[in-house]
């Protein structure tokens, strides 16, 4: 028998599985005027609530930042994979912890530890305004803040130009308004 924490992950999964399904993929930059009733077989279904490409998550999985740990980000010798043992949703996003501790950090102060510009490259916002998808993997701590890059090269310009950083922040501003706000951060 499932418990709830689960029951509640799978359900936030299925509920992506199925937005993926009659919106396209979610993973596109902007799902903007999408995010309306659609038909599927016969059947018109709500507008979509919350389905949004505003941070990361891994798509077989649903799970936010490929499952790594955001508090481990901030630690030495991170970033951690999370555990099934230490799990919470956030935002719409299911994220794992490497520990328990980490877990009550971030459920303290989730602005705190979440990626900034939703997940997306700092360059491509800031040269071009467009919102390119990161991988975790690819991160750096700026002022305290986790910011995440397309590769390594977008990431060293922006170590070797902060000022990317202020221009990406800016762009952010702008193109989050045309982002659906998940219900559970409006």
């Amino acid at each position: 028998m499932m418990g709830n924490r689960a029951l509640t992950l799978g359900l936030a999964l299925l509920g992506w599985l199925l937005a993926s399904h009659v919106f396209g993929n979610v993973s596109g930059n902007v799902l903007g005027h999408a995010a309306r009733a659609a038909p599927l077989a016969g059947i018109v279904l709500p507008p979509a609530i919350g389905v949004t490409e505003r941070l990361p998550f891994q798509h077989r999985t649903g799970f936010a930042l490929d499952g790594l740990d955001p508090v481990s980000f901030f630690l030495p010798g991170g970033p951690a994979a999370g555990s099934a043992r230490h799990e919470t949703l956030h935002g719409g996003l299911a994220w794992r912890f490497a520990s328990a501790a980490n877990l009550a950090a971030f459920e303290a102060a989730p602005e705190r530890f979440l990626p900034r510009l939703g997940g997306h490259d700092p360059v491509a916002l800031a040269e071009r305004a467009r919102l390119v998808t990161a991988r975790p993997q690819s991160f750096a701590v700026i002022e305290g803040r986790l910011y995440l890059f397309r590769d390594e090269t977008s990431r060293a310009r922006v170590l070797a130009d902060p000022r990317l950083v202020t221009a990406a922040e800016a762009a952010w501003r702008a193109a989050r308004g045309e982002l659906v706000q998940p219900a559970a951060l409006r």
